[in-house]
C-alpha cells in the first residue's frame, strides 16, 4: 500500500524522497542556528558589561556607543540567518549583491568583535580575583523561559529563517530552581540542580489530541476536551559540568555542558506520561561579588529527546502535524541567579626576601623571608643564593667562596600559587692581615694526657697556621693535638701569616698527675720542750714532704709554727720552728717562693695535764700544709 500523507492522499517515492532529505537537512540547520543565537546572546550580555567598564576607564573604544551595539549584534537576524543558511545549505545560492551587503555588515561587526578582545584584556588585566575551590556550593536561579518545538507557532522554511527561529525570543514564559554542587579548583565545578517552569504555546487551543476520538486535525475552532495539553508546566533534574576559562578576574565567562531529565506534557497514546531526557548546553557570565558570593547570567538550551516528551506532539510519529520536523524538542532558559559557596578562597602567598647586600668572601650572611599574614597555610620556602646552592626554611645562612654579584631568590609555594622574590649579594675579597685566638684542653693535664690546641684565624685567605706548644715540639695547622712528658706550666702560641701581616695569640697549659691532686696534707714535725731544732725523726717526715713537693710543682706549702702552754715566750719560739722547716726545704731545693712560713704562738688545743712530761709534746709542732700556688699570696 502506497504511503499515505496525514489527511490521506497517496505522496509518490520521489516526494518522500524529497521530504527526507529535507527533514534530515533542517535538523541541521535548526541545531546550529540555534546555537548561534544563544551565542549571539551571551555575547551581547558580556559586551554591554565589558563596554560599559571601557567607558568608565576609557579605554580605546569607550565612544562606542549602546545603540551601535545593539545594530551591530542584533540587526536584522533574518539576514543572519540567512548567513548561516549560506553557510550550512550550500546548495543555495546568494545573489552578488546580497553577499556585498554581507560582507558590508561584516566590517562594524568585526571592529566591535575587536573591540571585545581589547576591553576583555583591560578588565581581566585590572580586576583581580581568587575564587573558591575545594568546597560545596548552593544557587538560585530564574529567568525567562522559551519553547521551541510543535507547539511553538512558527514554521520551518529555508526562504524564512526568522519564522522557525521566532519562539527564541517571542512568547516567554518563566522559571526558577536551584542547585547544589561542589567545586572542585577555580575552573572546575558540578552541579545537580531542578528547573521548573512555564513554556509558552504548550497548551494551545488550536493544539487537538488525536488519541481522542473525534479530535483529529487541528482544533480550530477549538472543540471541547480535545485540546492536546492542559497546562504549561515542565520540571528538569539537571545535571552539569561548569567551566570558567579566567578564573582569576572578578567578571569571567563560562560554559555548562550537562544533561537533563525532563518531565512535560508529554503523553503517549496509551495515556502514559513520557520522560525526556537529553544533552544541556549554555553559557554565560559570572561575577565575583564577595568571598563567597557570585552573581551569575547564562543563557541555556535543552535538547530534549523523544520529540513528545514536551508537548505529546511529533509530527514523525503520527500526532500534531504543526511544522516542525525535528527529532527534539529545545527548552531554554535566559535568566541569572546566586550562587553561595560554603568556603571563601584562598588567599595567595606574597613573599619579600631580605638579604645582607654585601658580604666578604667566606663571611656567614643571614637570609630572611617574610610573606603576608593571611596567606592560605601551609607555606614552604626555598633559597636558590646564586652559586649552585640551595636552601629552605623562612630564615637560612650562607657563605660565598668567591668574590662576585649573587642574585638570590626565594620562592613561597602555597595551597593556591608559588611566589618568587629576589635580592643581589655583592660578595668581595677582603685584603686584611690575620687575627689568632688560642685555646687549649683540658688546660690542666696528666703527664702523657693529650691536650687539644685549637682557635679561630681570620682574615683574608690564604693563610698559614704554625703552633708552639712550648716543650719544643710544633704543628702547622688547627686543630693540634699533643701530650707532654713532663710535669709544669706550658706556654702554647699560635700564629697566623698571610701575604698582609701576621698575629699570634697564647694560652697556658699546666702539667702534671694525678698523684698531685690527691694530695691533701703533709706531715707535722714535733719539737723537744723550749727546743727549734730539727730531730732525725723530724727530718725523716719532711724528706717525705719534699718528695710530694718535688713531683708537685703546682703545689706551694704554708708552715704553721706553735709552742705549748708551758713554754716561755711562745710566739718567738713560734716562727723560729717555723723558719727551721723552711730552711729544711729549701736546703733540699724547694723554692723559698713556694713556702710561706708563720709562727703562731701557742697552740689553741694545748694541755699539759695529759702529757707526763714537761708541757705539751702535741703543742709543740709545725703543720706544713699543702696549698695551690695560685693561693698562696694570700696567706702572706
Amino acid at each position: 500500500m502506497p504511503p499515505r500523507s496525514f489527511f490521506g492522499i497517496p505522496e509518490r517515492n520521489k516526494e518522500r524522497e524529497f521530504a527526507l532529505r529535507r527533514k534530515f537537512e533542517g535538523q541541521i540547520f535548526r541545531s546550529a542556528l540555534c546555537f548561534q543565537r544563544l551565542t549571539q546572546l551571551v555575547l551581547f550580555a558580556s559586551l554591554r558589561i565589558i563596554l560599559h567598564t571601557g567607558q568608565r576607564r576609557q579605554t580605546p573604544c569607550a565612544h562606542v556607543s549602546f545603540d551601535t551595539l545593539e545594530s551591530v549584534f542584533l540587526f536584522r537576524w533574518a539576514s543572519s540567518s540567512e548567513r548561516s543558511s549560506q553557510q550550512l545549505l550550500p546548495s543555495l545560492s546568494m545573489p552578488q549583491n546580497r553577499k556585498e551587503k554581507t560582507m558590508t555588515k561584516r566590517l562594524p561587526s568585526s571592529f566591535m568583535l575587536g573591540c571585545l578582545a581589547m576591553l576583555t584584556l583591560v578588565f581581566m588585566t585590572e580586576v583581580q580575583a581568587q575564587r573558591p575551590s575545594n568546597t560545596l556550593f548552593i544557587g538560585l536561579r530564574g529567568g525567562a523561559t522559551a519553547y521551541g518545538g510543535e507547539l511553538d507557532g512558527t514554521g520551518f522554511s529555508f526562504g524564512d529563517a526568522d519564522s522557525e527561529f521566532g519562539w527564541l525570543f517571542s512568547d516567554l514564559g518563566y522559571g526558577f530552581g536551584g542547585e547544589i554542587g561542589y567545586q572542585f579548583d577555580q575552573h572546575l565545578g558540578f552541579a545537580v540542580g531542578y528547573l521548573y517552569g512555564k513554556y509558552a504555546n504548550l497548551d494551545r487551543d488550536d493544539a487537538a489530541n488525536p488519541n481522542i476520538p473525534g479530535c483529529s486535525g487541528n482544533n480550530t475552532p477549538p472543540r471541547t476536551g480535545c485540546q492536546l495539553n492542559a497546562d504549561e508546566n515542565v520540571s528538569q533534574i539537571q545535571a552539569m559540568f561548569r567551566y570558567m576559562p579566567w578564573p582569576s578576574s572578578r567578571l569571567t565567562p563560562y560554559i555548562e555542558l550537562g544533561a537533563s531529565v525532563v518531565r512535560g506534557q508529554g503523553v503517549d497514546a496509551g495515556g502514559s506520561d513520557i520522560t525526556g531526557y537529553g544533552p544541556l548546553l549554555g553559557g554565560g557570565l559570572d561575577l565575583q561579588l564577595g568571598r563567597k558570593v557570585s552573581l551569575f547570567l547564562e543563557a541555556t538550551t535543552t535538547f530534549v529527546f523523544p520529540d513528545d516528551a514536551v508537548d505529546s506532539s511529533n509530527p514523525g510519529g503520527g500526532t500534531v502535524p504543526f511544522g516542525d520536523d525535528a527529532d527534539y524538542d529545545n527548552l531554554n532558559l535566559y535568566g541569572g541567579g546566586l550562587r553561595f559557596f560554603f568556603k571563601g578562597p584562598g588567599v595567595n602567598v606574597n613573599v619579600m626576601a631580605d638579604c645582607s647586600s654585601e658580604l666578604n668572601v667566606g663571611q656567614s650572611g643571614s637570609f630572611t623571608a617574610s610573606s603576608n599574614a593571611d596567606a592560605s597555610q601551609p607555606v614552604s620556602y626555598a633559597w636558590n643564593f646564586g652559586d649552585g646552592t640551595t636552601g629552605s626554611g623562612m630564615t637560612a645562612s650562607h657563605a660565598f667562596s668567591a668574590p662576585g654579584s649573587y642574585t638570590v631568590s626565594v620562592t613561597a609555594d602555597g595551597p593556591y600559587n608559588s611566589d618568587t622574590d629576589t635580592c643581589l649579594v655583592n660578595v668581595v675579597e677582603v685584603t686584611e692581615a690575620p687575627t689568632a685566638s688560642c685555646r687549649v684542653s683540658p688546660s690542666r693535664a696528666d703527664i702523657g694526657q693529650t691536650v687539644t690546641v685549637s682557635g679561630t684565624i681570620t682574615g683574608s685567605e690564604p693563610y698559614t697556621v704554625s703552633v708552639d706548644f712550648g716543650d719544643g715540639a710544633t704543628a702547622s695547622s688547627l686543630p693540634a693535638t699533643h701530650s707532654y712528658s713532663d710535669p709544669g706550666t706550658y706556654t702554647v702560641t699560635v700564629t697566623a701569616t698571610n701575604a698582609y701581616g701576621s698575629d699570634s695569640s697564647t694560652c697556658t697549659v699546666t702539667i702534671g698527675d694525678s698523684f698531685c691532686d690527691e694530695v691533701t696534707e703533709l706531715n707535722t714535725v714535733y719539737f723537744d720542750y723550749e727546743m727549734s731544732s730539727l730531730s732525725s725523726e723530724a727530718r725523716s717526715r719532711l724528706d717525705e714532704n719534699i718528695e710530694v713537693l718535688t713531683r708537685c710543682p703546682n703545689i706551694c706549702v704554708v708552715i704553721n709554727g706553735y709552742a705549748d702552754d708551758q713554754e716561755r715566750d711562745k710566739l718567738r719560739l713560734s716562727e723560729r720552728r717555723a723558719d727551721e722547716v723552711q730552711a729544711y726545704y729549701v736546703a733540699n731545693g724547694i723554692d723559698e717562693s713556694r713556702i710561706v712560713a708563720r709562727g703562731l704562738g701557742e697552740h689553741p688545743d694545748s694541755n699539759s695535764k695529759e702529757d707526763p712530761g714537761p708541757g705539751d709534746r702535741n703543742a709543740r709542732r709545725a703543720d706544713s700544709i699543702p696549698v695551690d700556688c695560685s693561693r698562696l699570696g694570700s696567706f702572706n
